[in-house]
């Protein structure tokens, strides 16, 4: 597995770890403990200013000591009430459970001052887990005191995980209603529900309760109160709340203040009160959004692993921690509650489990390379000096660099072998810009080829008559850079110098294709001799024949015919002899282009146009076909002038009255189908000690007093028809005299036309 591969792999293992662990943290509040402390400290920042309208008074140690120990006659609060009522105050909370009866007389009296105040809220309470297996008792207050209330709600303490007091419910479902809670009740006074009480989905809802700086809102002494020591103006219009706050009572709560401490139940009610006027009560965030922006940063962090370096990395993590503590902060200033564990966690475990796994799988990488390098024979052995490391990573990264070393003295070496090459090279890339170029091309196009893109390079270097097909070899070969296709391109420069320019693909250790390498072999001199080659040709096929031509046409004035006839013969040879040594010349130059051609009926053909030189010699031809008339892919031209090479040699070696077999047959070949050609005669047969040689040039030789003599140039060309047509052709003697054997495919069967 490849090191991408790999590190891909574990990556999304990481971030699949990582998902999971915040999706836990934020369902089942692993990190409340956290949250916690965080939102203390959040919500020391800033805290709300305490509500003027709400004065406190507190049953405390100078009360108890004063008027006795607790629980107080009942016809206590009843004075207090009536004091406080004629000062019109805009309620009074009572914030003392009175379930149980006293005195009744004193019960009749509370009673009568509520009744007379009109505005005194009582509380109740609930017990959990409650009696005979019930979730909770309901605890109400006497019946009379009940109905002389203005109203009566719970006053039940939600406690967090570590004790403290943070969170509130507006009610309470019980078996027989909902019960508002105590502080609901004063915010409406009979009027319309708070804001927050309407939006609340249900009463099993926590809302955190924003806490004024502690002891900031005003508060008395219950016996100063009693005995009329507070004036008038400090009731009128307030709402009042009594409540316990001597030590040892039970109604004090640790509250979220960074100071630590407790405070009274009268003071938790005094904040509700506010936060329900100001309407700032803190709700937490749907649990489904704490999960999405709790990932959004480790996935944001998890997707820059893929693109950034160990240092970006590490600073994009110490931000994102800065990011997730000032999101929670900018959302509790908007009332909202971000616990930021989760996402901490996310960043947190990802960023250590990610830099081991990258370290592991490149301490894993480096040495599967090293030891690849070492078995590709690349680079001598490297062994992990311990003094150069202290640890494993330490080791290999010393090999390594040694390794670095070897491959920069490698790469010079391929970089000093491109630049000494005697002709011209560049490489480019995959958008055509030059990347390298030898000291050849620069000499021949300037210096500082590199950046210079492949056109412009080319609009130099080309002529415009070949510009197109140089162009249209490259885009072939960048289309398919090992098709099939013309392995070089050959053009004229503007200074008429002559190049052929090869092109192959680069490609890394991944067989990702990366560039192109040109080379360019000038062939000046080798278009020379072509061009020599040429008008030497010329001279053989065009001025050589003039001279014959001409002796020729002088013969009919030669008195002695036999003279006469033995010079046209050899002039006639001459011109065979060139047309011959032509025709092979350029056998290799033109296309093949062959056509669908009956090889029987061609033999026949051959066989006519050379009757009346066997008739000469009295020669019998006889021309048979076992081929069930098998056709061949051939040039007829040319093919039937080899035939008529080889039958010709046959009537001329042949003795006078001797007969010739041309014979024609199907052969099953290893690969395909075969159709071959068999030319026998009866004449002396070939030498051994030239049947090996007898196809090649001026090989052909007889003896000094043989009747006919031969230019070994006949035979040639019938070797070079027969290559040229995919076929072979070889000589052998028979019982009689000599069988020359041509083999060629047979065309392959035409494919019907679909529209026919």
């Amino acid at each position: 597995m490849n090191l991408r591969r790999r590190l891909l792999i574990e990556w999304a293992l990481i971030a699949l770890f990582g998902t999971l662990a915040v999706i836990l943290a934020t369902h089942w509040r692993g990190t409340s403990a956290f949250d916690n402390l965080v939102y203390d400290q959040l919500s020391s920042i800033s805290r709300p200013k305490p509500d003027e309208k709400i004065l406190l008074i507190n049953i405390d140690e100078a009360s108890l000591a004063r008027i006795g120990k607790w629980p107080w006659n009942r016809n206590i609060h009843a004075q207090l009430i009536d004091k406080l009522a004629s000062a019109g105050p805009r309620t009074i909370l009572l914030d003392v459970l009175m379930s149980e009866a006293s005195l009744a007389a004193d019960d009749r009296a509370l009673a009568d001052a509520m009744r007379k105040s009109g505005a005194v809220y009582l509380p109740l309470n609930f017990h959990s887990p409650g009696s005979d297996g019930k979730a909770y008792d309901t605890e109400l207050p006497l019946p009379t005191l009940d109905a002389a209330a203005k109203g009566v709600g719970h006053v039940n303490i939600t406690f967090d995980n570590d004790g403290i007091v943070r969170r509130i419910n507006l009610c309470f479902d019980s078996d027989e209603r909902s019960w508002p809670h105590l502080a609901e009740l004063i915010y409406r006074n009979g009027a319309e529900p708070s804001p927050a009480f309407a939006r609340l989905a249900r009463c099993s809802q926590h809302l955190l309760l924003p806490y004024a700086p502690r002891d900031s809102y005003s508060e008395i002494s219950f016996v100063d109160a009693l005995e009329g020591r507070i004036p008038d103006q400090l009731v009128k219009g307030r709402d009042i709340i009594i409540g316990a706050t001597a030590a040892g009572m039970g109604d004090n709560y640790p509250a979220p203040f960074s100071d630590g401490g407790v405070v009274s139940g009268s003071e938790i009610m005094a904040n509700m009160v506010a936060a329900l006027r100001r309407d700032d009560f803190i709700a937490s965030a749907p649990v489904w959004q704490i999960s999405l922006l709790s990932l959004l940063p480790m996935w944001l962090l998890m997707l820059g692993f893929l693109r950034w370096q160990p240092r970006t990395a590490l600073i994009v993590s110490l931000c994102l921690i800065a990011t997730v503590f000032v999101t929670s902060m900018v959302a509790l200033s908007a009332s909202i509650w971000f616990p930021p564990g989760a996402a901490l966690i996310g960043i947190i475990l990802v960023y250590p489990l990610w830099g081991w796994r990258r370290l592991q799988a490149m301490s894993a990488f480096m040495q599967s390379e090293l030891g690849e390098l070492e078995r590709e024979g690349e680079i001598v052995p490297l062994a992990l000096n311990p003094d150069r490391g202290s640890d494993l990573v330490g080791r290999q990264s010393a090999a390594l660099g040694s390794a670095i070393d070897h491959l920069r003295d490698l790469r010079r070496f391929v970089s000093d072998s491109l630049e000494h090459l005697p002709d011209p090279m560049f490489v480019t890339d995959t958008v055509g810009t030059v990347t390298m170029a030898n000291h050849r091309i620069e000499e021949y196009l300037g210096p500082r080829l590199k950046g210079t893109a492949l056109k412009s390079l080319l609009d130099r270097i080309v002529a415009p008559v070949h510009r197109r097909s140089v162009d249209e070899y490259l885009r072939a070969m960048e289309r398919e850079p090992t098709g099939d296709h013309q392995p070089f391109v050959r053009f004229v420069s503007p200074d008429g110098s002559h190049f052929v320019m090869r092109s192959a693909p680069v490609v890394n250790d991944l067989d990702v294709h990366v560039g192109q390498i040109h080379y360019l072999a000038d062939i000046s001199a080798l278009a020379q001799a072509e061009s020599d080659r040429e008008e030497a040709l010329q001279l053989l096929s065009h001025d050589m024949r003039s001279p014959q031509s001409a002796i020729i046409a002088l013969l009919p004035t030669v008195a002695d015919k036999d003279v006469s006839r033995r010079i046209e013969g050899h002039a006639r040879r001459t011109i065979a002899l060139a047309q011959d040594f032509v025709d092979v010349a350029r056998m290799g130059e033109s296309p093949f282009e062959g056509t669908d051609v009956l090889l029987a009926n061609l033999a026949h053909d051959v066989s006519d146009n050379l009757w009346p030189l066997a008739q000469e010699r009295s020669v019998r031809i006889e021309v048979i076909d076992d081929s069930g008339s098998g056709f061949v892919l051939a040039e007829p031209d040319s093919l039937g002038r080899a035939i008529t090479n080889i039958l010709d040699n046959a009537i001329k070696f042949s003795p006078v009255g001797g007969s010739i077999q041309l014979r024609t047959r199907r052969i099953r070949d290893v690969e395909a189908s075969m159709l071959e050609l068999t030319i026998c005669d009866e004449g002396p047969g070939i030498e051994p000690d030239l049947l090996p040689r007898l196809f090649t040039r001026f090989a052909a030789h007889s003896a000094p007093d043989a009747r006919i003599k031969s230019s070994g140039l006949g035979l040639t060309y019938v070797r070079a028809v027969a290559e040229r047509h995919g076929g072979k052709v070889w000589v052998e003697n028979g019982k009689k005299g000599a069988c020359f054997h041509l083999r060629l495919p047979e065309a392959a069967d035409p494919i019907p036309d679909p529209a026919a």
